[in-house]
C-alpha cells in the first residue's frame, strides 16, 4: 500500500464525461487538484436508438485522448475510467468499449445502476457536512441522473428503501421532443408525464414515514442552484420559496434564452425544467419547507470508495450497514421470520469467523453470506413447500444498492442451494463459473449448517464457541430445551460442509435439559 498517491478518475455520463485528478495519502483525507468536464449528450442516442453512434464513439474518443494528455501532465499511473446508463443501455456497448481501449488505453468499467447509485450515496455522506443528525428522522434521497432518478428512503439513521425510476432529465426530454413542439403548454404534459411515475413509485414506498428532509443532488443540480443565486459547487439549502421561483422561471423561458442571457451549456438547457418538476413534485409529497443540495459527483463516490477500500481511508459511516439495512427491509416485506433469520445469521457468521484458515474467504464473501442468511426464506411468501427456488427469484430480480450483478447472483444462488442434497449434479450449480462455484459452495454449506442449527425455528442453541481443528469442527453451545430435532437436522445438513471442507462438525451441547 503506498504511502502517497496521484489518481485520476473518469466518468463517461450519458450528458458529459468528466475527470477527477485527486492526491491521495495514506489514512488522510483525499484532496482534489484538477478537474475537467466536457459535453457529450451519448444519452440522447442510446435513449433513443440503443445505440451509440460512430460519430459520438469519435467525439469521444478524442475528449478522452485529450483526459489522458492532462493525466500525463501529471504523471497518473493509476486511473479508474467508469460508464453509466449510455454504456449500460447501448447495444453495442462492448464494441464501444474495445473502440475506447485501443485508441486510448484506457479500460473502462460499466457500473450497473446498482454500483452507480451506492458510489453517489457514498460521496453525498462525506461531503454533507452534519448528514448524520439528518437521516436520523425521515429522510427521502433524489439522485436525479440524465438517464433515471434513484429515490431513497432513511429513517432511523437506517437505509430503508431505494427505487429507480426511468425520470432521467435526458431520457425525459429526449422522449417529449416531439410533444414540445406540438403543444404551448409543454410544462402541463410534463407534469403528467412525471407525475403517472412518481405515483406508481409511492404506491410501493413504505408507508408511515415522517419526512423531515430532503436531499437532491445530480448533474443539473449544480445549474439550478446558480439560477437561485447559489454557488453550483458547494453545499446550500434551498427554501422551497426560492425554488419555486426558480422553477416559475424555467417554466416561462425557452431553453434557448436560457443559453444566452444565463450561459447554460445547451446540452443542458432543455434538461433543467425535468429536473426541476421531480424536485417540486417531491416536495409537495412531502410537505417540507426546502431541499438539502450537496455537491457531490460519481467521482467524489469512487474516490472515497478506493480511498476506503485501497488507503486506509476512515469512512464517516461505514456503506455496508446500509446494504445490510436494505436487505432486512426487504426480507420484511416478504413477512420473514425475523427471529429464525437472525439466529442463522448469527450462526453462520459465528462458523465463518472461526474457520477463516479453512475456506481462505475475506471481508466481501463474510457481507456476502450474511446477506443470503438474512434472506434466505424470503421465498416462503410466494411458495412455502419450495421456497428456496422462489428467494433466489427475489433476491436475483431485487436491485440491492451497493451490490453488483455478479454479488447478487451470488446470494441469490446460496440461498438457492442450501436446501439441495445433491448440490454438485444440480445444473444451476454446474453453469457457473468455476471460480463462482468455489465462493457459492462453501458459502452454502456454511449457510445450510446454520440453519439446521435452527431447525425448530425456536432459536435453542446459546453462546456458540467453536473450535476448529484440520479434519474436526467442535460447536459447544448452550441449552436448555430438547435438542432432538436439532441434532438430526445438523447429522442430515452437514453433508456438504464435510464434502467442502473435508472436515467433520460436531454439536458439543454444554447443558442441556434432561
Amino acid at each position: 500500500m503506498a504511502k502517497k498517491q496521484t489518481l485520476a478518475i473518469i466518468d463517461v455520463g450519458s450528458l458529459s464525461i468528466r475527470l477527477k485528478i485527486f492526491e491521495m495519502a495514506l489514512k488522510e483525507s483525499p484532496r482534489e487538484i484538477e478537474s475537467a468536464r466536457r459535453f457529450l449528450a451519448l444519452g440522447a442516442e442510446t435513449y433513443r436508438r440503443g445505440l451509440i453512434s460512430e460519430e459520438q464513439i469519435a467525439e469521444l474518443c478524442e475528449i478522452l485522448a485529450g483526459f489522458v494528455l492532462k493525466m500525463k501532465e501529471f504523471r497518473i499511473t493509476n486511473s479508474i475510467c467508469v460508464a453509466t446508463s449510455a454504456f449500460r443501455e447501448a447495444k453495442n456497448r462492448d464494441f464501444v468499449v474495445e473502440q475506447i481501449r485501443l485508441r486510448t488505453g484506457l479500460e473502462v468499467k460499466v457500473l450497473d445502476n446498482s454500483q452507480e447509485r451506492y458510489c453517489h450515496n457514498l460521496a453525498v455522506k462525506e461531503l454533507m457536512s452534519g448528514i448524520e443528525k439528518i437521516i436520523q428522522s425521515g429522510t427521502l434521497i433524489l439522485d436525479i441522473g440524465a438517464g433515471s432518478i434513484q429515490s431513497t428512503i432513511f429513517d432511523k439513521s437506517e437505509f430503508v428503501f431505494s427505487q429507480n425510476m426511468l425520470l432521467g432529465s435526458l431520457r425525459v426530454s429526449e422522449l417529449l421532443s416531439d410533444l414540445e413542439r406540438q403543444t404551448a403548454h409543454y410544462a402541463s404534459v410534463l407534469e403528467e408525464f412525471i407525475s403517472h411515475d412518481l405515483d406508481d413509485y409511492h404506491a410501493v414506498e413504505p408507508k408511515g414515514i415522517n419526512f423531515q428532509s430532503m436531499i437532491a443532488f445530480g448533474s443539473d443540480i449544480g445549474f439550478i442552484k446558480g439560477l437561485s443565486g447559489l454557488s453550483p459547487r458547494e453545499y446550500c439549502f434551498l427554501s422551497k420559496k426560492r425554488f419555486l421561483e426558480t422553477y416559475d422561471f424555467l417554466v416561462k423561458t425557452k431553453p434557448e434564452d436560457l443559453v444566452l442571457s444565463r450561459n447554460i451549456p445547451s446540452a443542458t438547457a432543455s434538461l433543467l425544467l425535468p429536473t426541476a418538476l421531480i424536485i417540486k413534485k417531491s416536495l409537495e409529497y412531502t410537505g417540507l419547507d426546502g431541499i438539502h443540495m450537496p455537491a457531490a459527483s460519481l467521482c467524489d463516490g469512487i474516490m472515497y470508495q478506493y480511498a476506503w477500500q485501497k488507503m486506509g481511508y476512515a469512512l464517516k459511516m461505514n456503506p455496508d450497514n446500509d446494504i445490510i439495512s436494505a436487505v432486512r427491509h426487504i426480507s420484511k416485506r416478504y413477512r420473514y421470520d425475523k427471529k429464525h433469520a437472525e439466529q442463522v445469521e448469527k450462526h453462520a457468521l459465528t462458523i465463518f469467523d472461526s474457520t477463516k484458515r479453512q475456506h481462505g474467504m475475506g471481508e466481501r464473501e463474510r457481507l456476502l453470506l450474511q446477506l443470503a442468511a438474512i434472506m434466505h426464506e424470503v421465498g416462503k411468501y410466494i411458495h412455502v413447500t419450495n421456497h428456496s427456488s422462489r428467494s433466489y427469484q427475489i433476491i436475483h430480480t431485487t436491485e440491492i444498492i451497493g451490490l453488483s450483478r455478479e454479488d447478487r447472483e451470488v446470494v441469490a444462488y446460496t440461498a438457492r442451494f442450501y436446501t439441495q442434497t445433491d448440490l454438485f449434479s444440480d445444473r444451476y450449480f454446474q453453469y457457473l463459473p468455476a471460480d463462482q462455484r468455489i465462493t457459492v459452495s462453501k458459502l452454502t454449506a456454511i449457510l445450510r449448517m446454520a440453519d439446521s442449527m435452527d431447525a425448530s425455528h425456536r432459536q435453542k442453541l446459546k453462546n456458540l464457541s467453536i473450535v476448529s481443528l484440520p479434519d474436526t469442527l467442535s460447536i459447544s453451545f448452550d441449552c436448555n430445551e430438547d435438542l432432538t430435532y436439532e441434532l438430526w437436522a445438523f447429522g442430515k445438513k452437514t453433508d456438504m460442509y464435510r464434502q467442502v471442507f473435508g472436515a467433520i462438525p460436531v454439536l458439543r451441547p454444554r447443558r442441556q435439559a434432561q
